[in-house]
């Protein structure tokens, strides 16, 4: 599978994720890596994990969302 990014672009890059939110194929350049905070429904314990995921998005949904 190719990067969505660079076949619009008249690239060709392998794909290595996919976006979280669009279902993009990205390559390493246009893929972005965030931490995101685990939150479960644990009763009276805790409801967060104590490390965080890995979330993945391309750039236009890192613009859409506002991502840091």
């Amino acid at each position: 599978m190719n990067c969505y990014d660079c076949a619009t672009s008249d690239g060709n890059a392998a794909a290595v994720a996919i976006c979280r939110n669009c279902g993009a194929a990205l390559c390493e350049r246009h893929a972005w890596s965030a931490p995101q905070t685990v939150v479960r429904v644990a009763g009276v314990g805790p409801s967060t994990l104590p490390e965080p995921a890995r979330r993945i998005v391309c750039t236009v949904c890192r613009g859409a969302t506002q991502l840091a």
